[in-house]
C-alpha cells in the first residue's frame, strides 16, 4: 500500500507540474480561458482555434487524472482512519469511505465555482445570471451532499456517540450527587 500512495502522490505532483507548465505557457502565448470561450468562431476553425480547444481539452484531461488519484488517496486514507477509530463498526466502512468522498466533492464544487465564476460572469449579457444560477445550484447540491455525509456519518458511529453521550450524563450525575 506505502508503493502505491508514493506512486500517485508522484502522479499527483506530476500531473500537477504538467498543468501548471501548460497554462504557464499558454499565458506567454497569451491564451487564457476567456479568450478560448470568445476564440470559437461562428463560420470555421483555424488552425490556433483548433489547437487551442485540443490544448483546453488536454488540460481538462490532466485535470480529470488529478482528481481521479486524489479520489483513490482519499480511499486509502479513509480506510486508514477507520482501522484506528475505537468502536467503529468496521460493517459500515463503505458507507463512511462514500460520505468521505462527498464531502470531498463538495471541496472540489467550491473551487470549480470560484474559478469559473468569474469566467461566467465575463459572458456579455447572460454573463450574471448564469454565474448566479451556477452558483446556486452549486450551493444546493453541496448542501444535499453534505446532508446525506452527516447522515451516514452519524449512522456509522451512533453507537460510539451514544456511548458518549451515557459517560456525559453518568460523570455529570455523579457530580451533582457529590455536591
Amino acid at each position: 500500500m506505502k508503493r502505491e500512495v508514493e506512486g500517485r502522490l508522484l502522479r499527483i505532483l506530476a500531473n500537477i507540474g504538467i498543468l501548471a507548465l501548460m497554462i504557464l505557457a499558454l499565458s506567454f502565448l497569451n491564451i487564457n480561458i476567456p479568450s478560448i470561450l470568445t476564440v470559437i468562431p461562428l463560420e470555421g476553425f483555424t488552425v490556433i482555434t483548433a489547437l487551442t480547444l485540443m490544448i483546453t481539452v488536454i488540460l481538462f484531461f490532466i485535470a480529470l487524472r488529478i482528481i481521479l488519484d486524489l479520489i483513490r488517496l482519499v480511499d486509502i486514507a479513509s480506510n486508514t482512519l477507520l482501522k484506528h477509530i475505537p468502536g467503529f463498526n468496521p460493517d459500515k466502512s463503505p458507507s463512511i469511505i462514500r460520505a468521505l468522498k462527498e464531502v470531498f466533492i463538495v471541496f472540489l464544487l467550491a473551487i470549480a465555482i470560484s474559478i469559473t465564476t468569474p469566467l461566467v460572469s465575463s459572458i456579455p449579457g447572460v454573463g450574471g445570471w448564469l454565474s448566479i444560477a451556477m452558483t446556486i445550484t452549486a450551493f444546493v447540491f453541496s448542501l444535499i451532499l453534505l446532508y446525506d455525509a452527516g447522515k451516514t456519518i452519524y449512522a456509522a458511529f451512533e453507537t460510539s456517540i451514544q456511548t458518549l453521550i451515557d459517560k456525559i450524563t453518568m460523570h455529570n450525575e455523579e457530580n451533582r450527587n457529590k455536591i
